[in-house]
């Protein structure tokens, strides 16, 4: 069963088998937008097919090598637009549809999720907009039935004003080189538009100002505030060890373990400015990963006693090495911790297991927290996006691990059911397999 909505771009949902029509008036607005579409597509686990022309093809093919892993491609499937449309000799809907139907069918019976970006081509005919006018209606029929997100496309310097019209009646959505709006020609009931509300809008840009601040204010105090940590830090613990009472002891143990978080926080929110602002740090190398993992482990128990949480770890690696950076694999293991016992209950605990499988580095991270329902996990790593508003943080942490995997060609696997918890599972390929 296809869900009820589908992801357009990292910020927008729409309703999911979407028809959306898209005319275009700059070239370069049409190759960023089609680059973009592909994109999202392949950041949601989606297939992608793309019919357009060769040429059209080969510059969007260029633009993305280098920019998505070199296995993503397989995800994209093209198709000439001149081949499509026109190996009948003429624009005739009845032999394209089933052709669309043809292309589609395998994806749906797989329940792969898709979707399609189509550059439609026509050729000079008596009846060519009409057959245009009965594609688009018969389209939008087929696309909501297979749960297909669709984008058709047009050189709207070539398409009159009536035509255009007409062709808003079948889609739900119209685009343009730089907006994205709904069609209020559509005269299909039963389906909405899934734009975020203004509220949402707003309070998604509060909260890309307040973590701008956030990494603002963390340069500006970092400096300032680690001196005095440091001063609390060495009194509170030649306090402890003079003295005797186990009570008062704990309580300078409690002091000593938020100067460590405090001071910690500081070092990942810089780190992960730098992660987001430097194309330098994100050159990959052989690291040793035991090593990161015994880093980063004290500071995540500590963090943890801090909530009254138990983090139990068990680490079988050796001297395995991965491609990757270690400040990235550092803000992978440290964010995954951190939401694990952010989101676990007092006194609950958090399981860390770190070892080798066949070619790759398997990294487990199990909690029995709150959990998240099925829609949540669709949204999961989205930038900015939040799981429970009620926690602290931007919702930076998990799409930036993502990202990070994705660059060390790893994988993320997330199982987790409302109110029981989580498991996350990260691998990553050993540098011998990468190479």
């Amino acid at each position: 069963m296809a869900m009820a909505s589908i992801s357009l771009t990292d910020q927008i949902d729409v309703s999911n088998g979407a028809h959306i029509l898209y005319f275009y008036e700059s070239y370069e607005g049409y190759l960023s937008n089609a680059v973009a579409f592909v994109r999202t597509g392949l950041r949601q686990g989606q297939e992608i097919v793309l019919i357009d022309s060769l040429d059209n093809q080969r510059l969007i093919y260029e633009r993305l090598t280098g920019v998505i892993e070199e296995k993503e491609f397989e995800h994209i499937h093209f198709f000439d637009h001149r081949e499509f449309y026109g190996k009948y000799g003429a624009f005739h809907v009845k032999l394209i549809l089933e052709s669309l139907e043809e292309l589609f069918q395998p994806f749906v019976n797989r329940l792969l999720t898709v979707r399609s970006w189509g550059h439609v081509y026509w050729q000079d005919q008596a009846d060519i907009l009409e057959q245009l006018r009965k594609y688009e209606c018969h389209c939008d029929t087929s696309l909501n039935e297979w749960g297909i997100l669709g984008v058709c496309v047009y050189d709207g310097r070539h398409v009159p004003a009536n035509v255009q019209n007409e062709m808003l009646k079948s889609h739900e959505y119209v685009m343009t080189d730089t907006s994205l709006a709904k069609s209020t020609f559509y005269n299909q009931k039963g389906k909405t538009v899934l734009f975020p509300s203004l509220a949402v809008h707003t309070q998604m840009q509060s909260e890309v100002d307040l973590y701008k601040q956030k990494l603002e204010f963390a340069h500006v105090v970092s400096h300032e505030v680690r001196n005095p940590l440091t001063v609390i830090k060495a009194y509170a613990t030649l306090l402890q060890n003079r003295e005797e009472d186990r009570s008062a002891q704990a309580k300078l143990q409690a002091i000593i373990d938020y100067v460590d978080v405090i001071d910690n926080e500081i070092t990942h929110i810089i780190n992960t400015e730098q992660m987001l602002s430097s194309e330098s740090l994100w050159v990959k190398s052989k690291i040793a990963v035991a090593p990161i993992v015994c880093e980063v482990l004290p500071m995540m128990v500590t963090k943890a006693r801090t909530q009254a949480i138990a983090l139990h770890s068990e680490c079988s690696l050796g001297g395995e090495t991965i491609l990757g950076n270690a400040i990235g694999l550092k803000l992978i293991i440290s964010n995954l911790l951190s939401n694990a016992i952010k989101y676990s209950h007092e006194g609950g605990t958090v399981w860390f297991k770190a070892g080798v499988q066949g070619k790759r580095v398997v990294l487990v991270i199990r909690d029995q927290g709150i959990g998240m329902s099925e829609e949540q996990t669709h949204k999961l790593f989205r930038k900015y996006e939040k799981m429970n508003h009620e926690k602290s943080g931007q919702g930076i942490g998990l799409f930036m691990a993502k990202q990070l995997i994705d660059h060390f060609a790893g994988e993320i696997e997330i199982a987790s059911v409302l109110y029981q918890g989580t498991e996350v599972t990260v691998r990553l390929p050993l540098s011998e397999a990468a190479s």
